[in-house]
């Protein structure tokens, strides 16, 4: 397989599964949002935040292994400003991910843990969604200042230095 897709595949994967975790978590969360969209409960809307829950965790890790952890994670050469916020935005992601999935878990089989430890994940899980929304939102600003830079400096003409 081709290394060079590893990269924006993982990114793909990650992307789609977190909208599927996200949507359904804050219509969980939010019951009046629910009842708007939805008309009220949903087991559709529980067992897609779940499943998705599990391809969230899930499919990052099965590109990881086809492709290779080097040719996944392993960071550019050059240590620019840029390269030190994606590195530390992909550690972050990765740590927010394994927190997500065990907090997920207990809550998933809350009646197999103590009511403390479901408590405790609960509001972990919580916590880590407003911290996810915040993420994703510098992500979102970064991308769209890099993506402003780079057309400047595009349009810009080369100074001759004489």
């Amino acid at each position: 397989m081709n290394p060079g897709i590893a990269r924006p595949l993982l990114h793909t994967v990650h992307l789609l599964t977190f909208i599927a975790v996200f949507v359904s978590g804050v219509l969980l969360f939010v019951p009046g949002l629910r009842v708007a969209v939805t008309g009220g409960y949903s087991l559709v809307i529980r067992q897609t935040h779940r499943w998705g829950g599990v391809a969230f965790a899930a499919l990052p890790v099965a590109v990881i292994a086809m492709f290779g952890a080097r040719n996944v994670l392993l960071a550019p050469a050059a240590r620019t400003r840029r390269s030190w916020w994606q590195g530390g935005h992909v550690a972050l992601t990765i740590l927010m991910t394994v927190l997500f999935t065990a907090t997920g878990l207990v809550l998933w089989k809350h009646r197999a843990v103590p009511e403390s430890l479901v408590d405790a994940s609960r509001s972990i899980h919580d916590w880590l969604t407003y911290a996810a929304a915040v993420l994703v939102t510098a992500h979102l600003t970064e991308v769209g200042v890099a993506a402003l830079i780079a057309r400047f400096k595009a349009a810009t003409p080369a100074q001759s230095h004489l």
